[in-house]
């Protein structure tokens, strides 16, 4: 009999050991666009202001995060400036996918600002509370079968990209927590067929990836069609579909007459990358390049795309991932749809592959492109391929399922540490 809050208690206290261990032994500034995030939210917390497009390449943002960001600074600065200060050493600009350091921090210039570890640990917070809405997601969805909630709960949270990316000063971890709850209101909105709740749960998908990071839009667009599905079919009446209409117009004319450059922003970044094309995008070779750093950039590529997991492990995991998510579609497709679960996994697919493909097609857009933009979805991912496995598995092999899943992705986040951040990052005067 599996104990289910003693194993998830422990896959929590893993989580935060290793996010808190990426934290320290990532030197600030080595993750991706961490200056530019924690200038943001510095420059409101002491200028009061927020930084042009000019200023700051990361200015076109939805701003939640770095207006949270700019209390915890302001807090500091309040006990000591130094605490928080905004200080960036020379850059090695072109130290991009190379296992380098791409900031020169050494004995001399040295600096210990809390104020970026604060709101690493911030983030930190935030990727856990989404890990505990995709745990309450999964009761949904499998709310029979713990092994298998654990077991997909554990290779989320201990990915080592994400336990990186949730330890890094950036909205990706907003956005992160914004796709969690959406799916799992796409779920709600599945099982419960209160209009308010699905006004609700439309309205949410509406505003949260404009105010945390527009990762989050797939998942929301899966609450559009889940509820789109509903009235279209389910419903003699369609006033539920005006009202809606409405309301979201009413919602969109207040946010663009109080907060214009939301809507602004927003409108600017979905046209460039929806319709958009780089001048390679379809050749072979660009293709092969982008697919590669979105699938390393999932599984684990730490830095500026730097230092990562070998290319084996890499195939291995998208391999296995891929197999157990073909295996879940294919008894999915096999199912009746009057199964009771049957409409949850499709909901569970919808999150997934909307985010699938919004990745790939901004991968068309820029070359920016990485697998850290999947993880508004990664519960629906993880429970995807976790499932899959779990479905072919011996019944005595299934219950240490979790076990296996915890053993493996520690193992891989320490053998990330070994041979790949400590060699890189470490110096002795950050001790």
């Amino acid at each position: 009999m599996v104990n289910g809050r003693r194993w998830l208690v422990f896959i929590f206290v893993l989580y935060f050991l290793l996010g808190v261990g990426y934290s320290l032994l990532m030197p600030i500034w080595e993750a991706p666009d961490e200056p530019a995030h924690y200038h943001l939210a510095w420059r409101l917390a002491r200028l009061g202001a927020y930084a042009t497009q000019k200023l700051n390449y990361e200015a076109n943002q939805p701003r939640t995060f770095y207006y949270l960001g700019s209390f915890v600074i302001h807090a500091l600065d309040k006990v000591d400036t130094h605490y928080s200060d905004y200080y960036v050493p020379f850059e090695y600009k072109y130290n991009i996918r190379v296992a380098e350091r791409r900031f020169d921090w050494n004995a001399e210039n040295y600096r210990f600002l809390l104020g970026v570890h604060m709101l690493r640990w911030f983030n930190l917070l935030s990727g856990a509370l989404a890990l505990w809405i995709n745990w309450k997601s999964f009761g949904l969805i499998v709310p029979d079968i713990p092994t298998l909630r654990l077991a997909a709960l554990a290779l989320a949270a201990l990915t080592p990209q994400y336990l990186h990316i949730m330890s890094s000063v950036s909205n990706d971890a907003l956005g992160t927590l914004a796709g969690a709850l959406l799916f799992y209101l796409a779920l709600c909105v599945v099982n419960n067929s209160n209009n308010l709740v699905n006004v609700f749960s439309i309205t949410l998908a509406l505003i949260l990836p404009l105010t945390t990071k527009l990762t989050a839009l797939p998942t929301g667009a899966a609450v559009f069609f889940i509820v789109a599905w509903n009235w279209l079919f389910g419903m003699r009446q369609k006033r539920w579909l005006v009202i809606t209409g409405l309301i979201l117009l009413s919602g969109a004319g207040i946010l663009y007459f109080f907060f214009p450059e939301v809507i602004r922003s927003a409108q600017s970044e979905l046209t460039w990358r929806l319709f958009s094309l780089r001048k390679n995008a379809l050749t072979e070779k660009y293709l092969a390049f982008i697919s590669s750093q979105i699938i390393w950039t999932y599984w684990g590529k730490v830095g500026w795309v730097a230092v990562g997991l070998p290319y084996w492990i890499i195939d291995i995991l998208t391999v296995f991932g891929l197999i157990g998510i073909v295996i879940r579609i294919y008894k999915l497709i096999k199912s009746k749809p009057s199964d009771p679960q049957f409409r949850v996994w499709i909901a569970t697919v919808l999150a997934a592959s909307f985010t699938v493909l919004a990745v790939a097609r901004n991968g068309l857009t820029t070359g920016a492109t990485q697998g850290r933009f999947l993880f508004p979805a990664i519960g629906a991912l993880s429970l995807l391929m976790v499932s899959g496995w779990h479905d072919v598995l011996p019944e005595r092999v299934q219950r240490k399922l979790p076990f296996v899943m915890i053993a493996l992705m520690v193992a891989l986040n320490l053998g990330l540490w070994i041979f790949g951040v400590i060699p890189v990052y470490y110096q002795p005067f950050l001790d």
